[in-house]
């Protein structure tokens, strides 16, 4: 039996890859309101693929208050029932 490396199973399955914009609509820095809280205005931290999703995964910090995370799929971002692009 082989030992794995170092960096473990769980590592390498959370290692997130960026995923380079011109692959999607989303961006850094897209600022996108939820649509049951019309205050909340989100912003884009971070997109990334990670080995566990089928979709890639935005990171989302509420604007003002930057300790508010939230990581959701780039594909829910995208049908826009949940957030939609702040004005």
């Amino acid at each position: 039996m082989q030992k794995g490396s170092s960096g473990g199973l769980l590592k390498r399955l959370f290692r997130g890859e960026v995923v380079p914009a011109h692959e999607h609509g989303v961006m850094v820095g897209a600022r996108y309101m939820a649509r049951n809280h019309h205050t909340s205005v989100w912003v884009v931290e971070r997109i990334s693929s990670v080995g566990s999703s089928t979709y890639p995964l935005v990171s989302l910090a509420r604007e003002g208050h930057p300790d508010l995370k939230k990581t959701v799929s780039l594909a829910v971002i995208e049908e826009g029932e949940d957030f939609r692009p702040a004005i």
